[in-house]
């Protein structure tokens, strides 16, 4: 009742509502897109961490305002064919803004006037606030959908806190290409701060009545598992986090968990100053960046340091520098991290392949695959180790060589390797180890992420 009294009085009150100015509706689109350009290229520019891009037209994103101006009237709206995404769809408005009537009156009159300039498929004739809040401090968030009675677009956008609807409005993304609608709202922002590019805000929202959870700090076992414990948040359905690595989200609905992975699978990520990012050292990136797939995994261990310096075999195409770090748990657990010098990395294609892998294991013993496109496995054993072997899933030798002070590399491909053992130099076995992150050939380090939505 409460919900179809505040439609009918912003319907009521939208013919008092002066129209907004049509050319500075114009400019503000044209601002927006400039800035995601520019933060493209911006991004593009600087020597990421971790780079993930939404599917929201990238093409489109890079066309001229004119021609894109000229060409997209609106986004095509999705059909509603999924009984999770009607449960959100159909969710009461969320967040510490809730119960603020008249800002979310304000909030749905306001988006509704600018159906336009944000591209909304016109035959969307409802608008609903499905999420406002404030983080003290910090932001102000909304989730708004656009809706009929088969389908349906979704807009977020944040501020800082105490943001004025017009603000939020500039802030809005507008994708001009069909956009898949799912049961969940998962969206960071990534603010510039000083020379700094950081994580500062974290959005995830689900239907009404899910339970989150949130995990930072896992770990480690030696054998790859991870020991963590989850804390449930006092939200309904929703997580928002800022000031701090967010970790591993989990949101359980009708006790079926639907997600359980890292906090935002979207997005673009950098913890880059521009001078990390000119940074030529290996080691001192290998462990920024091994400290930031810790966080984001949601894990805990020690300080990552430098474990081997060196290049790789000349059967590498140019035999690259590379660096081996770790970090490991109290419960004796490592994560590793190979980092080869990109610049050098060997590529058949202009996509920029992988410069660095992870691996787990042990203080003793871990396996890393090598960076790039050249198949083959670096083995780091204890300083008295002589001689490895690589061994498949039925414990058959595939690859057997010498180690140098316990460091070697092996040319196989890594997904055919099981276990590792290591002899010391009269040829006595030393350690046995599983290695069943090469096997399953991911680039997560520890924990798959569950999608069952």
């Amino acid at each position: 009742m409460a919900d179809e009294i505040r439609h009918a009085l912003a319907r009521l009150a939208e013919p008092v509502v002066p129209e907004p100015d049509p050319y500075q509706r114009l400019l503000r689109r044209v601002r927006r897109r400039r800035r995601r350009q520019a933060a493209l290229t911006g991004v593009a520019a600087l020597v990421l961490a971790m780079v993930t891009i939404p599917p929201v037209g990238l093409a489109s994103l890079l066309r001229t305002d004119e021609s894109t101006l000229a060409t997209a009237a609106y986004q095509p709206a999705s059909p509603i064919d999924d009984p999770m995404v009607r449960r959100l769809l159909d969710s009461p408005t969320r967040g510490s803004l809730a119960g603020d009537t008249a800002l979310i009156a304000t909030i749905e009159r306001e988006y509704r006037a600018a159906r336009a300039e944000l591209l909304v498929d016109p035959s969307l004739d409802e608008v609903r606030v499905l999420f406002a809040d404030d983080m003290p401090g910090a932001s102000r968030v909304v989730v708004v959908a656009y809706l009929n009675d088969s389908h349906a677009l979704i807009r977020h956008s944040s501020g800082p806190e105490g943001a004025s609807v017009p603000e939020l409005l500039d802030q809005t993304g507008t994708p001009d290409e069909p956009q898949e609608l799912t049961p969940y709202v998962f969206f960071a922002r990534y603010a510039p701060r000083g020379d700094d590019h950081v994580a500062d805000l974290a959005v995830g929202l689900a239907p009404a009545g899910c339970r989150v959870e949130v995990s930072n700090a896992g770990r480690l076992q030696p054998d790859g598992s991870v020991v963590r414990s989850w804390a449930r948040m006092n939200t309904d359905g929703y997580a928002v986090q800022g000031g701090e690595p967010a970790g591993r989200w989990q949101f359980t609905c009708d006790g079926t968990v639907r997600y359980s992975g890292p906090a935002v699978q979207a997005g673009v990520r950098t913890n880059l100053t521009i001078t990390e990012a000119q940074e030529t050292d290996l080691g001192k990136t290998a462990v920024r960046e091994l400290r930031d797939v810790l966080d984001g995994e949601g894990l805990v261990g020690s300080t990552p340091e430098v474990f081997w310096t060196g290049r790789l075999p000349t059967w590498v195409p140019d035999a690259p520098a590379a660096v081996l770090v770790r970090s490991c748990s109290l419960d004796g657990g490592c994560a590793a991290l190979l980092k080869a010098d990109a610049r050098a990395l060997a590529r058949s294609h202009p996509a920029i392949p992988p410069d660095h892998r992870t691996g787990i294991g042990s203080a003793a013993l871990v396996a890393v695959p090598l960076p790039g496109e050249t198949a083959g496995v670096l083995v780091a054993g204890p300083e008295s180790a002589a001689r490895a072997e690589l061994v498949d899933a039925r414990g058959s030798t595939m690859a057997d060589g010498p180690l140098n002070d316990g460091i070697g590399v092996f040319k196989i491909d890594h997904r055919k390797v099981a276990g590792v053992k290591v002899f010391d130099s009269a040829d006595q076995p030393l350690l046995t180890a599983a290695t069943p992150h090469l096997t399953e050939d991911t680039h997560q380090l520890a924990e798959p992420t569950v999608w069952a939505w």
